[in-house]
């Protein structure tokens, strides 16, 4: 049985926007109009904001298998690499996809123990893909996780989910998944605090809001000033959206080169004006985890590798409170 594209869309989560026609399905997380507006300022953050972050097909079924193929994998962040991590029951089951995107289409099968299962499909974080086919058993029952709570995230490659291989193990999904929570991910590798970034068309029905920019405004931004309007801006535009939900604002980890004097000062520095700028509002909470990471679980000295991201998700989990 061949599922159709609104079914498809139906088990869907995180999604805000679709493209849909003959040949599959496109499932975006932000909406096309947003899309359309970054793109206008900023050619790549408008790739990267097709990427499918966050987005995950979440069902029960009583299939006697669960099949699904794709095309049109494309660079949606500046790595090459791309994986669907598929999840059986809340265990990992396949990592699909390849380690140097050559090939742009895939297909996979796997057959289903008896009765009802929960299929968790992710779908990458640092590429977009279209969804060509879902097929499960002919009759068989399927119908959509349905989570207690929904999350909005900010951020730049961090939250995007750089560099976690398996997109289910990035911060992000993790801290999703433990909280039972559909998440609208609205991440950019490379992003910064720049208002231009929230979308003030919806608020996404949001339970709680993560904000995680800064590492690359202080590395980036040219002057101090120009660090310190950014970062009032994004929140002045932000925060009227998110009147009575708690917003948690994640201040930028530890780098490589943290120490180094930028126009803000160092890393520390910046990380102290973006806590006293986000404290004026009554909803914010502060989250500190600056070395919980351990350094050799970085990939490059900037972004966690899967298992860094193990450290990161469980001390944010800690302070977040719903």
């Amino acid at each position: 049985m061949k599922l159709t594209n609104e079914q498809i869309h139906s088990l869907a989560l995180g999604v805000a926007d679709t493209l849909s026609d003959k040949d599959g399905i496109e499932l975006y997380r932000m909406k096309t109009a947003q899309a359309q507006r970054i793109t206008d300022f900023n050619a790549d953050f408008g790739k990267r904001a097709y990427a499918t972050a966050g987005i995950r097909l979440d069902f029960y079924t009583d299939s006697k298998f669960f099949a699904f193929a794709y095309d049109k994998a494309t660079e949606a962040s500046s790595r090459k690499w791309y994986y669907f991590s598929l999840f059986i029951n809340g265990k990992q089951t396949a990592l699909i996809g390849e380690e140097q995107a050559t090939a742009c289409a895939g297909a996979y099968r796997v057959e289903l123990p008896d009765g009802k299962n929960r299929i968790t499909l992710f779908l990458p974080n640092l590429f977009r893909a279209r969804i060509t086919s879902v097929e499960l058993s002919d009759g068989a029952f399927f119908e959509r996780v349905n989570p207690k709570r929904r999350l909005v995230f900010h951020g730049d490659s961090i939250t995007q989910g750089y560099d976690s291989k398996s997109p289910a193990l990035s911060y992000a999904n993790r801290v999703a998944y433990a909280l039972d929570a559909e998440i609208f991910n609205f991440a950019i590798g490379g992003a910064m605090f720049d208002m231009r970034m929230v979308d003030t068309s919806t608020d996404y029905n949001a339970d709680a809001v993560i904000v995680a920019y800064g590492s690359n405004d202080w590395c980036k931004r040219q002057t101090a000033q120009a660090f310190l309007q950014n970062c009032s801006e994004f929140f002045e535009r932000l925060m009227p959206l998110h009147k009575n939900v708690p917003v948690f604002v994640i201040l930028p980890i530890w780098r490589f080169n943290g120490e180094e004097q930028k126009p803000i000062g160092t890393l520390q520095d910046a990380r102290a004006e973006i806590a006293r700028i986000a404290s004026g509002y009554e909803n914010t909470k502060i989250i500190d985890i600056y070395d919980v990471v351990p350094h050799e679980l970085f990939s490059d000295g900037l972004h966690p590798t899967d298992g860094g991201f193990a450290y990161y998700a469980e001390n944010v989990l800690k302070q977040i409170k719903l």
